[in-house]
């Protein structure tokens, strides 16, 4: 992915994955452990759902901040996530929720710049191995926070809510991470090894932004991924609030339930993006549609091991006095605790696909970053559903047939996408900060520019390149 120099795409795709392991990976460790380490899921549940909702619009919204003002937004987003472990240490529940819608603002910003850094900023031959980098990096975050818990909370004994020292020791690491955002460099002053900027564009503005996001609702491609997207992060409120909820499971279990998850991640993203990078498999197209179906038989198999197991409990039966959550000395502990690692290994493997697809659509960071803040915005709209299905105490069968039938759906669909990959993405590009009015990008690189404010060239070097690939 180029050298490891402080300007190379590797090394910032590096920062912005320790920025993410110190804020949003200590979020996913305190979310898995189940209702944010609360001894209910209500105050985790509607706060989710609040965050979800500002999480959707500022999803939308992200690509266009980032577009105009840069990196600079990653300062504010982050800190939001140390405000929302913060109203934990209260106990007033409008203060959690508050803190949710907060945090949703934060990390619409955090998340839109994200993607467009991840799947813009490595050449083509490299885009699975930087979701591989950032991935593994943002979860060795959630897997070490998932550590503070397990060994605040293997000798709680009964109790059912992480101490404030937990709290506390999230908050820190999440504060360090804000900071550390002020080491990331402008997207014009990465270079990639081949001597091409990552970038080429000057500052956007709003009416540009406004015109370019709203023609993502007219791109085919998005509107046909919508049930993938909404599907990726649905099943978390079943996974961390039901299945590792507070009744099925004692605190110490759910405790390393957690950590195995988080680390499962990373296995899962180290192995997946190295495969859809691997041209020994074929052409991009090929990999997409093995990718695909590897997804999408993981995921249906895991689901089907899911619906046997909730058999075993309803939302009444673990409320009945008889009823004793169960440990990790439990015989029936092993089954669970393997179901819920590969539940973070198919985690990893289903987002490492959606980034890998969107990255194979564009190289121009501008347009990278609209399509992660479209993604974002549906897969939050679709958390907010789910969380309030949990919220409304909706059967715990019910949450988890519906989850299952949107990942499959969303990935059968994902084919019709996955058999339009080209061997080289040729787009065109405008807003280009040399003063031409629009250029045509091969695979990433300026092939060809125009001064007219018109391009007549992308059909005929789409032509030569598709030749070229074939040949």
């Amino acid at each position: 992915m180029g050298l490891i120099r402080y300007n190379s795409p590797v090394f910032q795709i590096f920062i912005v994955g320790m920025i993410c392991f110190c804020c949003p990976g200590m979020f996913n460790a305190l979310s898995g452990i189940g209702g944010q380490g609360q001894s209910t899921t209500k105050a985790a549940t509607d706060g989710g759902t609040a965050l979800s909702v500002t999480f959707t619009i500022c999803s939308l919204i992200g690509a266009p901040v980032y577009n105009i003002f840069g990196h600079r937004i990653l300062i504010p987003a982050a800190l939001c996530y140390v405000l929302y472990v913060g109203s934990f240490l209260s106990a007033n529940e409008g203060f959690t929720i508050a803190a949710g819608a907060i945090l949703g603002i934060g990390a619409g910003f955090l998340w839109t710049a994200q993607a467009g850094i991840m799947m813009s900023y490595p050449s083509e031959k490299d885009k699975g191995k930087a979701f591989s980098l950032f991935w593994m990096v943002f979860n060795l975050g959630a897997t070490l926070g998932a550590a503070i818990p397990l060994g605040n909370e293997w000798n709680s004994g009964t109790k059912s809510e992480v101490k404030v020292s937990t709290y506390i020791a999230f908050m820190v690491i999440m504060a360090f991470g804000a900071m550390l955002t002020l080491a990331l460099l402008p997207a014009r002053k990465v270079v990639r090894a081949d001597g091409s900027h990552v970038s080429l564009h000057k500052f956007s503005n709003w009416k540009r932004e406004s015109l370019e996001v709203l023609k993502l609702f007219k791109d085919w491609r998005m509107l046909i991924l919508i049930p993938l997207f909404a599907g990726s992060n649905w099943f978390y409120t079943y996974q961390f609030n039901v299945y590792n909820g507070p009744g099925f499971m004692h605190i110490r279990a759910r405790a390393l339930n957690n950590l195995l998850y988080w680390l499962f991640q990373i296995i899962g993203a180290g192995i997946f993006g190295w495969f859809l990078d691997s041209s020994k498999l074929g052409s991009r197209k090929q990999r997409a549609m093995y990718g695909n179906a590897i997804t999408l038989v993981i995921i249906a198999a895991l689901w089907i091991g899911a619906v046997i197991i909730q058999t075993r409990f309803t939302r009444a039966s673990i409320k009945e006095p008889t009823w004793a959550p169960i440990d990790v000395y439990d015989k029936e502990y092993p089954g669970l605790v393997i179901e819920y690692a590969l539940f973070g290994l198919i985690d990893a493997v289903y987002q490492g696909f959606i980034y890998w697809l969107m990255g194979t659509m564009t190289n121009d960071t501008e347009r990278a970053a609209r399509y992660g803040g479209f993604y974002k915005t549906i897969q939050n709209a679709a958390n907010a559903i789910a969380n309030q299905l949990e919220s409304q105490q909706v059967a715990y069968m019910t949450q988890l047939i519906v989850v299952f039938a949107i990942n499959v759906v969303g990935l059968l669909l994902a084919f019709v996408v996955s058999w339009t990959v080209p061997n080289v993405t040729v787009e065109t590009v405008d807003n280009l900060a040399d003063g031409h009015a629009v250029g045509t990008m091969v695979g990433g690189q300026i092939e060809n520019l125009d001064d007219s404010g018109e391009h007549k060239e992308v059909a005929s070097i789409s032509e030569r390149v598709s030749e070229k690939a074939d040949a």
